[in-house]
C-alpha cells in the first residue's frame, strides 16, 4: 500500500497532469489554425474537413476511451499514460506526412485513439490525489491545460505555417509529446486509492457495475446531457472559429492564431482557475451550485456568442471572443466535479470515459461536423456568409447545456442526502424510493 502523498508531491502530480492536457489539446487543436493552408495544399471540400476533424477523431476517441481506461485502471495509469502520449504524438508527426485525405483522416483516429486514455486516467489520478472538497479546483486547474494547449497551438501553429508550412508544424508538434511521457513514466507515481484503501484492497467493479451506479444517479445522467451539448457547441465554434476569421475579416493566418490563440487564453485561463475557485466556495453552501453556476455562465455565454459571431470588426469580435472563452472555461471544474461527487474511487476512470464516450459520440464528433455540413449545403445554395450562419445556428444550442442544468439541481441535492445519510450510518431509504417519493 502506497504511503500517502506529500502536499508538494501532490501539487507536483496536478501540475504533470495539467502538462498532459496541453499537450492532449494542443496536438488536438493545431489542425484548426491550419486549415486554410491544408484545404488549399490538398483541395479539401469543408465537409471534408469536418469530417477529418469531428467524425474521424471523435468517435473513435469516444468508442476507445471506456476499455482503455478500464484497463488503464487495472494495470497502472501512470503507465498507460505514458504511452498514449508516445502514441497520439506519433500519430500528430504522421499527419504532417500524410498525403491523401484518407491518410489524414487514418492520422486523426489514431490521434482520438491515443488521446483517449488522457482525461479519464487524469481525473482518476487527480481524484486519488486531492480531497474531494478541492477538486472543484483542481479539475478547473487541470482544465485549464486544455486552454493552454489550444493557445499554443493557434500561436505557434500560425508562426510556424508561414515560416516552415503546415507539416513541418504539426511534426513539431509531435516531438514535444516524448519528453513529456518519459518525464512522466520517470517520476509519476501511481497512488492508493482514496475510497478503497480502508478495504485493504483495490476493488475492480465490472462494468455492469458502474453503468447501473450512473444510470440511478439522476443528477449524472442530465449533466451528461448537459456536456452533450456543451461539446457540440465548444468543438463546433472552436474548430472553424480560425478559419471563419480568415473568411470574414480576412486576416492572414499568422495574425488570426496569434490574436484568437490570446484571445483565448486571456479569457479562457482566468475562466478556468477562478471557476474552480468560485465552485469551490460555493458547493460548501450548498451543493446544487456544482450546476447552478455553470448553468448561470452558459446562459451569460449564449448572448455573448451571438454576439462575437455576429460583429462586424474583427477587433470587436476578438473582444467578445475572450469574454466568451472566460464565460465558458469557468464551467469544467463544477461539470467535471458534479459527475463525480457520487462516484467511488474504483468507478471514476469508467465514468469519465463513459461520460467522454456519450459525449464524444453525440457532441464531439457531430459539433464540427455539423458545422462543416451545413455551412457546405449552404454554400452550395449561394449564402455568401454560410460559415457564419453555421456557426450562429449550432451557438443556439446552447439552451441544450442550460435547461438540464438546472434540472439536474434538486436530483443532485437528494443524492446528496442520501449519501451523507449513508456515509454517517443513519437510517435512510434506498436513493430510487427517495427519488421516487420526491417526484
Amino acid at each position: 500500500m502506497s504511503a500517502p502523498a506529500s502536499s508538494s508531491y501532490a501539487a507536483y502530480v496536478v501540475f504533470l497532469l495539467f502538462l498532459a492536457n496541453v499537450a492532449n489539446y494542443g496536438q488536438r487543436m493545431i489542425v484548426s489554425i491550419l486549415l486554410p493552408a491544408i484545404q488549399a495544399d490538398m483541395g479539401l471540400t469543408d465537409a471534408q474537413l469536418g469530417i477529418m476533424m469531428g467524425g474521424g477523431f471523435a468517435i473513435f476517441f469516444a468508442l476507445t476511451g471506456v476499455p482503455l481506461a478500464r484497463l488503464a485502471d487495472r494495470n497502472g495509469r501512470v503507465r498507460w499514460l505514458s504511452i498514449a502520449i508516445l502514441f497520439w504524438s506519433t500519430a500528430t508527426g504522421l499527419f504532417g506526412l500524410s498525403r491523401s485525405f484518407v491518410q489524414m483522416l487514418a492520422a486523426r483516429v489514431a490521434l482520438g485513439v491515443g488521446e483517449s486514455v488522457c482525461i479519464p486516467t487524469s481525473h482518476s489520478l487527480l481524484a486519488d490525489y486531492v480531497s474531494a472538497e478541492n477538486r472543484p479546483f483542481a479539475l478547473g486547474l487541470h482544465s485549464t491545460g486544455a486552454v493552454l494547449g489550444a493557445t499554443l497551438s493557434l500561436v505557434l501553429g500560425g508562426y510556424l505555417e508561414v515560416r516552415v508550412g503546415w507539416r513541418e508544424a504539426m511534426s513539431y508538434f509531435g516531438l514535444s509529446g516524448f519528453a513529456l511521457a518519459a518525464l512522466m513514466f520517470a517520476t509519476l507515481r501511481e497512488p492508493a486509492r482514496r475510497d478503497v484503501v480502508a478495504n485493504g484492497r483495490e476493488a475492480f467493479v465490472t462494468l455492469r457495475t458502474v453503468v447501473a451506479h450512473l444510470v440511478s444517479l439522476r443528477s449524472y445522467v442530465l449533466v451528461v446531457v448537459a456536456i452533450c451539448f456543451g461539446m457540440l457547441v465548444e468543438f463546433g465554434l472552436n474548430q472553424w472559429l480560425p478559419s471563419y476569421y480568415v473568411r470574414e475579416f480576412s486576416l492572414s493566418v499568422s495574425e488570426v492564431g496569434f490574436r484568437y490563440g490570446l484571445t483565448v487564453a486571456l479569457g479562457g485561463i482566468p475562466g478556468s482557475i477562478l471557476g474552480g475557485l468560485i465552485a469551490k466556495h460555493l458547493m460548501r453552501r450548498d451543493i446544487r451550485w456544482l450546476v447552478w453556476f455553470p448553468a448561470g455562465m452558459y446562459l451569460v455565454a449564449l448572448p455573448v456568442g451571438l454576439s462575437m459571431l455576429l460583429a462586424h470588426s474583427a477587433n470587436i469580435a476578438l473582444a467578445l471572443n475572450g469574454a466568451y472563452a472566460f464565460a465558458i472555461f469557468t464551467t469544467n471544474g463544477a461539470l467535471w466535479a458534479s459527475c463525480f461527487v457520487h462516484v467511488p474511487a474504483s468507478m471514476r476512470a469508467t465514468t469519465s470515459a463513459m461520460t467522454l464516450l456519450i459525449a464524444g459520440v453525440t457532441g464531439l464528433a457531430a459539433g464540427p461536423a455539423l458545422v462543416g455540413g451545413i455551412s457546405g449545403m449552404l454554400s452550395t445554395q449561394g449564402g455568401g456568409h454560410a460559415l457564419q450562419t453555421s456557426l450562429v445556428m449550432v451557438e443556439l444550442l446552447i439552451v441544450g447545456v442550460i435547461v438540464p442544468l438546472l434540472l439536474a439541481a434538486p436530483y443532485l441535492r437528494r443524492e446528496h442526502e442520501v449519501r451523507r445519510h449513508a456515509e454517517t450510518g443513519a437510517r435512510s431509504p434506498s436513493l430510487a424510493q427517495t427519488l421516487k417519493e420526491s417526484l
